[in-house]
């Protein structure tokens, strides 16, 4: 018989999605669980955490403990996973007094948390999906969401005085390239539209720019803007980057974790695709923040970082879509004269955007971006 798992609360129930389920175990027999190392990962995996934990007790191994704050007890212990990746390592070694063992006990049964293209593809191109399945687990009621303490707010506040800052902010990832993981470069967008795209809607945000640069190890690629703030050099800890994000109205970024941890702590984003994957990757997020991908003109779904996927982007329907889309996340924004000016610099952008106009209109995106930046 399967483990009926009670739906957890959400705002928007998760639909029924057949696939394996857990077995049922009458004991609590203690399961070791290999992790994955991304960021993002560790977050969708949160689901499946929580679900082993129902009838097991689980020993994790992960570099990202903070992740797991508050399922960490007798249910949940955490095991270093031990890493040559940049950021993961230097996590760790952060963050090692709390983990709780050195390694699982012996004898006890052992599974992996992974997923590979095809799995993805099979699972109608969710990565979340396909996870989920590969360790036996259940959709239903499976959340992924992350709680943000008081605390972290706090950290966040020793380098970012939000409270002065008046407009609403943005947090934006630029597009980069590191030498540990080659494939950036394919899965990274289109520079040109990524670049447009932000550019349209930038009068309406305090925008925050984030990452963890290296000279030759981790860089920008493409075009650089000058953000109203910038962490480029590994500044935030996780549990910083957490509270900001939850702060921020939107998240603007290209694949990646930044799209999943909105998802995450409720941040409305916006994720704008390449090649390697489209935006069905993250599309079981959206049941609890507003989620907005933008595809190229033909979505690839190839997992490879050599495939010269296309991804040419029709930028005027993702102007069109981005300046809906903003509209809706910025209605109940909590300042009343901000939400007056954001108005009318979108009625302004609006105007432009719905202007008579051919397919492909080349000079769209420049007279869209001058309407943003008229008062």
């Amino acid at each position: 018989m399967p483990v009926q798992v009670r739906p957890l609360p959400v705002a928007h129930r998760p639909l029924r999605t057949t696939g394996p389920r857990v077995s049922r175990v009458t004991d609590h027999s203690a399961l070791h669980v290999v992790g994955m190392h991304g960021m993002g990962d560790n977050l969708h995996q949160r689901a499946a955490i929580r679900q082993l934990m129902l009838t097991r007790t689980v020993y994790l191994e992960t570099p990202w403990p903070c992740i797991y704050h508050d399922l960490v007890g007798d249910r949940l212990k955490l095991i270093k996973k031990p890493t040559a990746l940049r950021t993961q390592a230097k996590n760790l070694q952060r963050e090692e007094s709390k983990y709780d063992v050195v390694a699982p006990p012996p004898g006890i049964a052992s599974t992996r948390v992974w997923y590979s293209g095809d799995e993805v593809r099979r699972a109608g191109g969710s990565v979340f999906v396909a996870m989920m399945r590969n360790v036996g687990c259940i959709l239903e009621g499976a959340d992924f969401r992350l709680p943000v303490p008081m605390m972290w707010r706090a950290d966040l506040r020793e380098l970012l005085d939000v409270d002065r800052i008046t407009k609403p902010i943005l947090v934006y990832r630029p597009l980069v390239e590191r030498k540990e993981w080659s494939g950036c470069a394919t899965r990274n967008p289109e520079i040109y539209a990524y670049y447009e795209l932000l550019q349209l809607i930038r009068p309406l945000f305090h925008v925050v720019s984030v990452a963890d640069l290296v000279p030759g190890v981790e860089w920008i690629a493409g075009k650089q803007i000058v953000a109203d703030t910038e962490f480029h050099h590994g500044e935030l800890t996780f549990e910083m980057l957490a509270a900001l994000v939850q702060e921020a109205a939107l998240t603007f970024c290209s694949p990646g974790f930044a799209t999943i941890l909105s998802q995450a702590v409720g941040t409305p984003s916006v994720c704008v695709f390449g090649g390697y994957e489209n935006s069905q990757s993250f599309s079981f997020g959206s049941r609890f923040a507003p989620y907005l991908g933008i595809d190229p003109i033909n979505p690839c779904t190839c997992f490879s970082h050599t495939h010269r996927c296309q991804k040419t982007i029709d930028v005027p329907r993702a102007m069109t879509r981005l300046l809906s889309y903003v509209e809706e996340c910025l209605h109940g924004y909590d300042s009343a004269a901000e939400r007056r000016a954001d108005a009318r610099q979108l009625e302004l952008a609006f105007e432009a955007v719905h202007e008579p106009k051919r397919a492909g209109d080349a000079d769209l995106a420049n007279r869209v971006r001058a309407a943003t930046m008229r008062r």
